[in-house]
């Protein structure tokens, strides 16, 4: 439960016992991490009074209370937490979701990471965070990665097409590493709202909830987690079989293979001995223009019908090592010029990667194949990356100049440069193929991570707008205000909710842009009233020119044409969310006011771009210690500036200056 700030509360901060902080990507972010504290401890939040672009909590609960700080948007507050990460064996310049530091001294304390991914575990998807994860298992951070199961895709009109699961290897990836690293590296599922009643029943027995809320309380009070761990590996590895179970096609391990595959001495090993029927085969990308020598080798892999890491349709095979010595000279014949040997005393892995979109942009999810690859099979194997896509020519310019440089300012080149032990590079738009060997050591650290004392930002962003919208609208379900979505840089676009007759609605898998061009929100609050529900949607950004013109009716557009179609899920009697399957929602009348929000710099910037993004009103803030809200609104009945005097009223922290 979260509470509003009690100034009898005020006193509660001088005898908590210890001082925590939430360092996240956003604020939504910051408050999942803060809401599975809450509940590892069975404890209450109360607001303090702080900055609404700093929010600072108590957690009261059996045995004590703590004091718990939101810092939202990294790299903001003094100090850069990846970067250290980096310093510390971590691998690319990518930070978790958020991280849970202790504040001893005047140095924090990192605790452990958490990541959260709402989205559809289609394709490269699936395995884009997998880099995130080896780099907390490197720096000695444990993590726990927090996913869904059940979410179903949508067509063009919004109609379920299908449930869409991750391939098996990828859950398998991360209880492998923490087998193999002996660490806490872990995926935590957990239902999506719009699974059915039938897939969760399915997969009832593999949601990990319990037991992620007790290695949360058991990291932050220095306790033993080996059990909790224990028994989430299992429930992954059921998980793994009933994924590979359920394919349509016979193409990843089965059964006892995958628990076999875990605990095998030398698991390459294992996999090349056990996986007769599952040959590997490098699927064309059709869409991307690759080079003819690149072309040759593809054509003699997939002849050789090598070995899967336990999936057919993985960009990722494996070189048995009687076979090595054939490959090597089959790469002499197609790269005469290159200097290609392999110590061949070890099997060897080889990567597939595009990592180019076809017009030469980064493609975000490979990063996460190599680590992948390594979370798969270990350390104790050669692996090869070949980067095939077409790059456009200021990065092999860079390549030419400082690898060095370029895998500091790209994250894809950082996880292929850090973890591979050769890189073969044969692109369409390089001007000849490149082959780099390297020794490489892949270890964890093992001392505590520490960080001096954050700072307040010299500057506010887009982040502090958001996390000011936030604070002001969220966990006000008392007020009959409901906050439908908040969606800061870095969110998941995870849905949209409203409250009808009791009954909570989501919309999932949003489109950016609506088919009438209606733009997604950053927010959407629902004021609940008597015949006409109210609906503020909110575009957020850092200054007032940054604005799109005419705005408000494309947000207002957008929702329009969502509410017109099916929700995707609600909440039952158990307050538990399902599949909306047939059922039609119930909802009032509503009407949409659109709001501009962004920081203050004078009145007249207010009525100007209030004038040009065709809004209803704008909300300014001016962020402090002690922050005032600029409110100007020309709606009809001026519903926004009212319910902000409301909120002004009960939460401390700010006052409202209206125009």
């Amino acid at each position: 439960m979260f509470f509003f700030f009690d100034r009898a509360e005020e006193d509660r901060q001088s005898v908590a016992g210890r001082y925590f902080r939430i360092h996240g990507d956003n604020i939504v972010e910051c408050e999942r991490t803060l809401e599975l504290i809450r509940d590892a401890y069975s404890g209450v939040l109360t607001l303090q009074e702080s900055p609404l672009y700093k929010p600072k909590y108590i957690l009261s609960f059996n045995s004590g209370c703590y004091v718990i700080e939101l810092l939202s948007g990294h790299n903001r507050w003094g100090v850069d937490v990846v970067s250290v990460m980096q310093e510390n064996g971590g691998i690319i310049h990518e930070g978790a979701d958020s991280y849970v530091t202790e504040l001893i001294g005047e140095e924090e304390y990192v605790i452990f990471a958490l990541e959260y991914c709402s989205a559809l575990p289609a394709g490269n998807n699936a395995w884009q965070r997998s880099g995130r994860a080896l780099s907390s298992v490197m720096a000695g951070v444990p993590y726990l990665y927090f996913t869904e199961i059940g979410g179903v895709e949508l067509d063009e009109e919004r109609n379920v097409k299908a449930p869409r699961f991750p391939n098996p290897v990828v859950p398998f990836s991360y209880v492998s590493t923490s087998e193999r690293y002996k660490c806490c590296c872990i995926p935590v599922y957990k239902p999506h709202p719009s699974i059915t009643q039938e897939t969760y029943d399915k997969y009832e027995k593999i949601i990990g909830l319990k037991q992620s809320l007790e290695i949360v309380k058991g990291l932050m009070e220095k306790e033993d987690i080996s059990q909790q761990l224990e028994i989430l590996t299992r429930k992954n590895i059921e998980l793994v079989k009933l994924l590979s179970y359920s394919r349509r096609l016979n193409d990843t391990l089965r059964n006892e293979d995958w628990t076999n595959f875990l605990y095998a001495d030398n698991p390459v090993q294992w996999l090349v001995e056990n996986t007769a029927d599952l040959k590997w085969k490098k699927k064309s990308a059709g869409k991307v223009r690759v080079s003819e020598s690149y072309r040759q080798l593809i054509s003699f892999v997939n002849d050789c019908q090598y070995k899967t890491i336990g999936s057919k349709d993985l960009p990722i095979c494996i070189v048995p090592q009687d076979c090595i010595s054939r490959f090597e000279d089959e790469l002499h014949m197609i790269y005469p010029d290159l200097e290609i040997h392999f110590d061949g005393s070890r099997p060897l892995a080889i990567a597939w990667i595009t990592g180019f979109k076809p017009r030469g942009d980064d493609s975000r999810p490979d990063r996460g194949l190599v680590p992948l690859a390594r979370m798969t099979i270990g350390a104790d194997v050669d692996l090869m990356s070949v980067v095939s896509g077409p790059a456009k020519a200021i990065t092999w310019q860079k390549m030419e100049s400082s690898i060095d440089e370029l895998c500091a300012e790209n994250g894809l080149w950082r996880a292929i440069f850090k973890l591979s032990n050769h890189i073969l590079i044969d692109s369409a738009t390089i001007d000849k193929p490149r082959f780099y060997s390297q020794k490489i050591a892949i270890k964890t650290n093992r001392d505590a991570l520490t960080f001096p004392l954050a700072k307040d930002p010299k500057e506010f962003t887009e982040d502090d707008t958001d996390c000011a919208i936030h604070q002001i609208f969220a966990h006000k379900e008392n007020m009959g205000i409901l906050e439908g979505m908040c969606n800061p840089p870095g969110g998941d676009w995870s849905g949209v909710s409203c409250l009808g007759s009791d009954i909570e609605y989501r919309w999932t898998s949003l489109p950016r842009v609506s088919r009438n061009q209606g733009k997604r929100p950053d927010h959407v609050i629902q004021i609940i009233q008597d015949e006409v529900d109210l609906f503020f949607i909110i575009e957020s950004k850092e200054i007032a020119r940054d604005l799109e013109d005419n705005v408000g009716q494309h947000l207002a557009a957008y929702l329009h044409e969502l509410f017109l179609s099916m929700p995707t899920a609600k909440k039952n009697e158990k307050g538990e969310w399902r599949s909306m399957e047939d059922d039609i929602p119930v909802l009032k009348p509503r009407k949409m006011i659109s709001i501009g929000a962004f920081m203050y710099s004078d009145s007249d910037e207010m009525e100007e771009h209030r004038t040009r993004g065709g809004l209803d009103a704008v909300i300014a803030f001016q962020l402090g210690q002690e922050s005032i809200v600029h409110v100007l609104d020309r709606s009809l009945d001026r519903s926004v500036e009212s319910v902000l005097l409301q909120i002004e009223q009960v939460m401390a922290g700010f006052e409202v200056q209206v125009y």
